[in-house]
């Protein structure tokens, strides 16, 4: 009986532990969400930016390490928003965080629970600063932050070669 209820109890850790460390998948983390309220959002804003969805969509596809990523920046007529990103809240308006990034230049890294999340400025080909990217990735202690933070990097400037100007954003893909 002793010997069952060890078994017992080291397949019962083994599974809350591999649970634990489980990767998400993009649909989890999409699902993991919170909800945003109403005041966040810009009502008149609901579709994604044509080329800059190209652009996310290219991005996934490259790098199968992120599991989420949203392009900020400021339509014609409107304030900072999300314009593109694999989880919607396209019109989700820029908060404290978005425009730090895209005022100071400086990157926001953050731990959130399982992930690793770094926001970086979006410039243009001439490195005007045009927006915000943020990138998130599965993470769990003892990930290296450093190569996830290049793979950001890698993905902003595989973007900003192929954006002439802010305008290109809004343009067909």
């Amino acid at each position: 009986m002793k010997k069952f209820i060890a078994t017992l109890c080291l397949v019962t850790f083994a599974v809350i532990t591999a649970t634990s460390l489980a990767q998400q998948t993009r649909e989890q983390a999409v699902a993991g969400m919170r909800k945003v309220e109403a005041k966040e959002m810009d009502a008149t804003y609901t579709t994604a930016a044509p080329f800059a969805q190209k652009l996310v969509d290219e991005a996934l596809a490259k790098h199968p390490e992120i599991i989420l990523i949203a392009i900020h920046a400021a339509p014609p007529g409107h304030k900072n928003l999300i314009v593109a990103s694999n989880f919607g809240r396209i019109g989700k308006i820029g908060d404290e965080d978005d425009m730090r990034c895209i005022h100071t230049g400086k990157s926001n890294l953050e731990v959130n629970g399982p992930h690793f999340e770094d926001e970086l400025i979006l410039q243009d080909a001439s490195g005007k600063t045009i927006g915000a990217l943020g990138v998130v990735f599965n993470y769990k202690d003892g990930d290296n932050k450093e190569a996830l933070e290049k793979i950001a990097d890698q993905t902003r400037d595989e973007m900003k070669a192929k954006l002439p100007s802010a305008k290109t954003l809004f343009g067909p893909a």
